[in-house]
């Protein structure tokens, strides 16, 4: 529990890179290397997808480093599914479960059915702002993520002539929660509302 932390620009990254689950921040905003994540931990977002994120967790959390790792490995693969117009081979399924991978899926198929593809990729600003126990007995950890994600770079486009097809009205930044829990001992996304009338 407790007020989550930032270090900002101190921290900046890719979320396709692996070292997202390797960097925390200490109390007094510097960068503290932590050691590698256990072998129960996702693999870290292809290198290839260029969603950016400046991470926060709680102080000294090891596990909220791998609950941003999950996180930004959804968003790397939401770009890449919504980018090609198919979720095989996207790694959606590595990084979320639930109603946050069901979310995915539909999202596809929506831009599908009107002609569109997505091009670009969001900013994102996560923070884990509480970690706990879904259940004493069962062990499965649960944790809930904010975001302010920009999409400013994010745009919906046409799948055969690729002109830009945007809403004519669209917020540019919103806020997005999350909840994550353990999948057998691996963080995975199970939950995300985005706001996208609210403004961050």
């Amino acid at each position: 529990m407790g007020g989550t932390l930032r270090c900002g620009a101190a921290i900046a990254a890719a979320a396709a890179s692996a070292a997202l689950g390797l960097t925390a921040c200490s109390a007094g905003g510097t960068v503290q290397t932590l050691p590698s994540a256990p072998q129960t931990a996702a693999p870290a977002p292809s290198a290839g997808v260029s969603v950016q994120a400046a991470p926060s967790v709680l102080p000294s959390s090891i596990t909220g480093v791998l609950v941003l790792r999950a996180y930004a490995g959804f968003w790397a693969a939401q770009v890449k599914a919504l980018d090609s117009g198919t979720v095989t081979g996207s790694g959606l399924q590595t990084y979320s479960i639930g109603a946050a991978l069901s979310g995915a899926y539909t999202d596809s198929q929506r831009l599908n059915r009107a002609g569109l593809l997505m091009s670009g990729a969001p900013r994102s600003n996560p923070s884990v702002t509480e970690i706990g126990t879904v259940a004493p007995s069962s062990g499965v950890q649960s944790a809930t993520v904010q975001d302010c994600l920009d999409i400013t770079g994010w745009h919906q486009i046409d799948q055969k002539t690729r002109q830009l097809r945007d809403p004519a009205h669209r917020l540019a930044r919103y806020r997005v929660t999350a909840t994550a829990r353990t999948v057998g001992g691996v963080w995975m996304i199970s939950d995300v509302h985005e706001n996208t009338g609210q403004s961050c």
